[in-house]
This record gives structure tokens, C-alpha cells and sequence, in this order.
């Protein structure tokens, strides 16, 4: 994920989750009067004379009735639905019968993922009128903002967003660039716990002693996999695109800012806790890398861990697979490194049950505030009208539940509480069918489906408390790569080349490593370093950090 330069303060990021739960019932009748009068542009010329009191009620009844029809369009990313037009009219009649003052419909506009960042693009220069649409850090959210192609939102938001307010509170502030709020996070898990998911048919069998994991230590699977090699000819011990290099270092071992550079968590040097380092340079990265080098020559690593599109759960469908290592975890009750549980909704999908034990659980990252949000085009002829759409998604579990799941009976069912297709029917054919709800509005409003967790958002709002418990040291800083843009190319095309080969254990980093660094400062790496450093250095001073 890229991140830009901006000083974000926030202030409360610690505070318990009844701040950002404490207000989700406000007073629906007084916020869209005021949205309403607002968005007429019709001011109310009020008289001192006597009646005033009536002169005024019935002036503002006409105000409402003034607020013209109109469309807010809603572009983001999705499948084609072949019952789009009917969950779209059952969401303007849901509006019509429940916000008649806002007097708006919606037009869903989704665009396939393929296609997404492209077609965005031209429906921008373009200037083609659309309202909401979904963007990230990682979807070019920092490239729209400085074009200019997004809203800033802190008035929008003050006046008509604030059960958004409510519920987000301070996380808002992850999406500040340039002193204003450009998106609207959408109020989901903060983090994922890494780890390794394992075959409890596997572990049942021989039974496998998972306790040695409870050091949070990849390492200290090496025997368990030794077992498995040992014991089952024809199973991989350990499948996967990423290893202990993946997400495991990424998260668990550096605090990264942008590329190969960040802070090095596991320097218990006070005087560096934000000194700007290369990854690859530190203890930990080579440790890393010559533990997933000798698991490749043991053969506990699938050949083809850098085959594109591979798919590794069909492996474990195949009883070919043991371990898949370097995966994001799914978020449980009382979750603890080195405990092991079971694996429900993967499991769900392949038939079969898969243990997982967590071995990190990531801190509070700025970059995570701006990994998924909603924002508002510039050519929005109404932005109003479209924030107060964007704030009905956080507190109305009905229009959040059509856009999510569609309509109830024809393109879903409650099965004691929980979604699932109706009778006769699959998500192929069902006519209405995604997995959108991290996309928009407030997550932990949504239904679960069958095969989930009943209370899989509930365990979400307690990960949550336990990710900002432990945040970043860098929270609120936000890199401008703009400085260094042609090294940060140069720098990624060189990780490009040897990342697979170290990430798989294919490479031998004591003859590889080194080579790499040489690259990589050739590149243009340490510029990138002084940059950073400079802008971290500046962020403290301003923040008192």
C-alpha cells in the first residue's frame, strides 16, 4: 500500500469502542430537516412580526417540499448482477416509503473489477456526473486526491454525516491528505491476524502438539513439517504463494512506510525507534529468509509457490496440502498467538475442517484507515444529497442489507438469523450475489452468512479493541512519494526480480541478498531513506512525537 505525505492527528485512536458505538441513534427527523434545508439552498427570510412561530413551521414544511428529485449514482467495483435493476428499484422504494424528505433515488453503477481502476479513470477526466464511488490506498486514492478528482468532505460530514461521525469518530482522520478528509472508511475489522492454517484431519492423525507455536515463532514449525514430509510421501508440508517473508515479516517485523523501507520493530535501540532502514538489511529479514531457504531444500515447500494464480486450497482439497503459511487468519473470539482454532468459513468453502494458529496480529496502521473507503466525485452535482445516502449505510440495516444481499425471499433467506440462498436456488443463479459488504457503510451492521460465525462481527469489535491497543508507532504519518517517485519505480522493478525467489526459498540469501542490496541502492534506495527519514523526522516535530 503507498502512502502520501500529510500530518493526520489522532488524537483518540485508543479510546474505547463505546466512542465509536455511542451515537448510532440520533434524531433522524432533526438531521434531515437540517440536510434538507441545506441542500434546498432555499433560506428561510423570517419576519419579526406576530405568527412568527407559524410563519416559520410552515415555511420550512415548504423548504422540503422544494428539495428537487434527485439521483445519486453509486460507481464501485463488482461482478455483473443479472438482478441489478430490481435490487436497485427495491432500494428507491425502500428511500421513497422511509426518507421521503430526501426525496433521492440511487443508481448502482458497478463496474467489473477488471476494468474498475481504468474505466474510473476516464469517467473522471471525462467529467462524467457520478456521486459515491468506492476507492483505496491501493485503487489510486492518493493519485485522485491530487488531481483533484475527489471532494474534500469535513463540511459534508459535519452537516450531514453524523452517524458516519458517530461511528467512525477519529478513524476519519486515516483518510486525511492535505488537511481535509477525502474518504469515509468503511467501519470493518482494523487488521488480520498472519499465521498458518493446517489440515485437522492431519493434526488428528498424528497427533500433532500445536503448542510449540504459542512462541508466535515460524521456526518453531519446522519440526511439525519435518513430521508431515516423514510420515506422507505424497503431501507438501507447507503450500503457498507468501512464507515466513510474507505478510509474516511484513507485518510482524517492520513498520513499513513505503516499498522495502520503514521502522525495524525488533531494534530494541531507543535511539532508532524511528530511524528509516532497509528491510532486506536487517537481522531479521536474512533470519527470515534462510529459515524458508532450508525448508525449500527439505522439501517442505510446494515447487511452484511462484506459479501465478495458483491456488492452494485446492491443494488441501486434494489431501496434497498440510500447511498453508503466510494466509490471513480469520478473526475469532479471543484471539491469541498460538492458539489454535478452527478455520470456519474456509473450512465451510472446501468441505473439510482447517485448524489456524495465529503467530502476529497486526497493530493499528494508518494505511489501514485508507484501505477501503467511499468519496465523492468533484463532479457530484449534489454532494449533499450523496452524503446523506453515504450516512444512511452506517445506521439503517435495511438499505445496507438490499445493496449487500438483495432482496429478501427472491434473492435471500434468514436461516436462523443468517443469510443464505432460497430453496432451489445457488449464488450462480440466484440473480443477486456478492461479498461487497467491506466496501460500504458499517460493517458490523450486516447479517452473517451460513457457515459463518453468528457473531463474527462481535468477535470483529473485540480484534479491534486488541489492534488499537497496540498501535503504530507511526499512526497518522502518511509518506508523499512524489520526491522520489522515478527511484521508488527503479527501486520496485529490482524487488520484482528477486522477491519471488526469497519469498519461496528458491534463492540462497547469503549469495542473493547481497546482490539485491547493490541493486537496490543503485536503484536509488538510500534517496528513498533520506526522503523518508526527513518526512518522519518533520511529522514528529509538528505532532510533538
Amino acid at each position: 500500500m503507498r502512502m502520501r505525505r500529510g500530518s493526520i492527528v489522532l488524537s483518540s485512536l485508543l479510546l474505547s469502542m463505546s466512542l465509536i458505538a455511542a451515537g448510532c441513534g440520533s434524531n433522524n427527523s432533526t438531521n434531515n430537516e437540517a440536510a434538507n434545508n441545506k441542500a434546498s439552498n432555499n433560506k428561510t427570510n423570517t419576519s419579526n412580526n406576530a405568527g412568527t412561530a407559524n410563519t416559520a413551521t410552515n415555511t420550512a414544511a415548504d423548504e422540503k417540499k422544494a428539495l428537487d428529485p434527485y439521483e445519486v449514482v453509486m460507481v464501485y467495483p463488482d461482478p455483473n448482477q443479472s438482478d441489478l435493476g430490481t435490487v436497485q428499484a427495491a432500494m428507491n422504494d425502500y428511500l421513497k416509503k422511509t426518507y421521503p424528505d430526501m426525496n433521492m433515488t440511487v443508481k448502482l453503477s458497478p463496474i467489473d473489477w477488471s476494468a474498475y481502476s481504468d474505466k474510473l479513470n476516464l469517467m473522471m477526466s471525462s467529467g462524467e456526473k457520478f456521486d459515491l464511488l468506492w476507492t483505496a490506498n491501493w485503487m489510486n486514492f492518493e493519485t485522485q486526491v491530487n488531481k483533484g478528482a475527489l471532494l474534500p468532505l469535513d463540511d459534508l460530514l459535519n452537516e450531514y454525516g453524523p452517524d458516519i461521525k458517530s461511528v467512525e469518530g477519529d478513524l476519519l482522520e486515516g483518510a486525511r491528505r492535505k488537511g481535509s478528509i477525502y474518504g469515509v472508511h468503511v467501519h470493518q475489522e482494523l487488521g488480520n491476524p498472519q499465521g498458518v492454517a493446517l489440515s485437522k484431519e492431519l493434526v488428528d492423525k498424528y497427533h500433532i502438539d500445536l503448542s510449540p507455536l504459542k512462541s508466535g515463532e515460524f521456526k518453531d514449525l519446522g519440526p511439525i513439517l519435518k513430521q508431515i514430509k516423514d510420515a506422507e510421501p505424497g503431501v507438501t508440508p507447507a503450500v503457498g504463494p507468501s512464507f515466513p517473508l510474507g505478510a509474516y515479516f511484513g507485518s510482524g517485523s517492520m513498520e513499513n512506510i513505503t516499498g522495502p523501507i520503514g521502522l525495524d520493530q525488533r531494534d530494541t535501540n531507543p535511539d532508532d525507534q524511528y530511524k528509516v532502514v532497509d528491510a532486506y538489511e536487517t537481522p531479521r529479514y536474512m533470519e527470515l529468509a534462510q529459515l524458508t531457504h532450508e525448508w525449500y531444500k527439505a522439501g517442505y515447500i510446494n515447487k511452484d509457490a511462484t506459479t501465478p494464480g495458483i491456488d492452494i486450497w485446492k491443494k488441501f482439497q486434494a489431501k496434497t496440502a498440510f500447511a498453508a503459511i503466510g494466509t490471513d487468519l480469520e478473526i475469532v473470539k479471543d484471539m491469541k498467538i498460538g492458539e489454535p482454532s478452527l478455520m470456519a468459513n474456509k473450512s465451510t468453502q472446501l468441505g473439510m475442517d482447517i485448524i489456524q494458529v495465529p503467530l502476529n496480529i497486526d497493530r493499528l496502521h494508518t494505511s489501514k484507515l485508507s484501505a477501503t473507503l467511499q468519496a465523492i466525485s468533484q463532479t457530484s452535482k449534489d454532494p449533499a444529497r450523496a452524503m446523506m445516502l453515504l450516512n444512511l449505510f452506517y445506521k439503517d440495516k435495511n438499505l445496507l442489507t438490499l445493496f449487500n444481499y438483495g432482496v429478501e425471499g427472491k434473492h435471500y433467506v434468514l436461516n436462523n438469523g443468517q443469510i443464505d440462498v432460497p430453496a432451489g436456488k445457488t449464488k450462480d443463479n440466484v440473480g443477486f450475489f456478492h461479498d461487497n459488504q467491506w466496501q460500504l457503510g458499517n460493517q458490523m451492521l450486516n447479517y452473517t452468512r451460513v457457515g459463518e460465525d453468528p457473531n463474527k462481527y462481535l468477535n470483529y469489535e473485540q480484534f479491534n479493541e486488541q489492534v488499537k491497543s497496540q498501535s503504530s508507532p507511526l499512526i497518522g504519518f502518511v509518506f508523499d512519494s512524489e520526491p522520489v517517485k522515478n527511484e521508488m519505480i527503479a527501486v520496485s522493478k529490482v524487488q520484482s526480480t528477486f522477491d519471488p525467489g526469497f519469498q519461496s526459498g528458491q534463492l540462497d540469501p547469503e549469495k542473493e541478498l547481497p546482490k539485491m542490496i547493490d541493486k537496490l541502492k543503485s536503484a536509488g534506495l538510500d534517496k528513498i531513506i533520506a526522503e523518508a527519514q526527513k518526512q518522519v523526522d518533520a511529522w514528529r516535530a509538528a505532532n510533538g512525537k
